[in-house]
């Protein structure tokens, strides 16, 4: 059974049990970034990843969620309403960043985020569901007057494709640069920087649904190693930008794309699994060991 607890106990959460009241409980999401079984860490060099079987290093790791829902037994989903703290959430949108600014992530910030916080009515549920993406509505409003999280610069791309839903930013292990930018691509009217987009060709937002899964114990884990499995990071397709710019005609970008359950080019949507349930997760140190 939930029981109510003080805003500074360690885990605030919405149980999966069920409860008599009514009223609104807190949630807590905890997302944790590992590539294969080792935890994530700027700094730090991961061999054996991709077809290549490459070693890498990253340089950024953020990446926008949204619509974030608690799934009941019987299916229904029901909303999280993100809490409003002026820095990573803003409307249902939220920002979460697993690079410190430490090592080869210079760039970044000290800042981690590594969590989801809103309420939910009290009640069963047993998984949980969201977007990594912006909303279309919110996608493509001016940069410069965007309330944060969404008024920052290195995860806007342009008027028209609006911001980058992921990005991980590598360097191989010969140096090469390759990058995983994701967002949406091909949006019309093109060729007006002052022209709102009323639809983009190829929306590239991703929907997570995991079933089992107790925030009060669980995490939601973001394998890279996972997102990589099918791609080739030593090398990149000439004429074309490093890595992956979510081009439908990159080739760089058809494995990841099926790695994250989007159809690319003549490539059907597959099933996503980037991210899954890591169990008994929540209090492990550094991450812990994520299954």
């Amino acid at each position: 059974m939930i029981t109510r607890r003080s805003l500074s106990a360690a885990a605030a959460f919405v149980s999966l049990a069920a409860v008599a009241s009514a009223q609104d409980l807190p949630v807590r999401l905890s997302f944790r970034a590992v590539v294969g079984n080792e935890p994530f860490a700027c700094g730090r060099q991961y061999p054996g990843v991709g077809v290549a079987g490459s070693t890498i290093e990253a340089t950024e790791f953020k990446y926008f969620v949204s619509d974030v829902q608690l799934l009941r037994a019987d299916g229904s989903a029901v909303p999280v309403q993100l809490t409003q703290d002026g820095l990573w959430q803003n409307g249902n949108v939220a920002l979460l960043d697993h690079e410190n600014g430490t090592g080869g992530c210079r760039n970044g910030n000290a800042e981690l985020r590594d969590v989801v916080e809103g309420t939910a009515p009290a009640g069963t549920y047993q998984g949980v569901r969201f977007t990594m993406g912006v909303p279309f509505e919110r996608n493509h409003a001016d940069l410069t007057a965007a309330p944060s999280p969404l008024s920052l610069t290195r995860m806007f791309w342009a008027w028209n494709s609006g911001y980058k839903f992921l990005r991980i930013d590598l360097k191989t292990g010969d140096a090469q640069n390759w990058m995983v930018h994701l967002g949406s691509t091909e949006c019309t009217p093109t060729g007006s920087a002052t022209t709102v987009p009323t639809s983009c060709k190829f929306g590239n937002r991703v929907t997570v649904s995991l079933a089992d899964f107790d925030p009060s114990r669980d995490a939601l884990v973001f394998d890279v190693a996972e997102l990589l499995r099918a791609s080739d990071v030593s090398k990149n397709q000439p004429k074309t930008a490093s890595g992956c710019m979510s081009g439908a005609t990159d080739g760089d970008c058809t494995g990841l794309f099926a790695s994250l359950g989007l159809a690319h080019g003549t490539s059907p949507a597959g099933t996503q699994r980037v991210f899954r349930v890591g169990r008994n997760a929540v209090s492990a140190p550094n991450g812990g060991t994520m299954r």
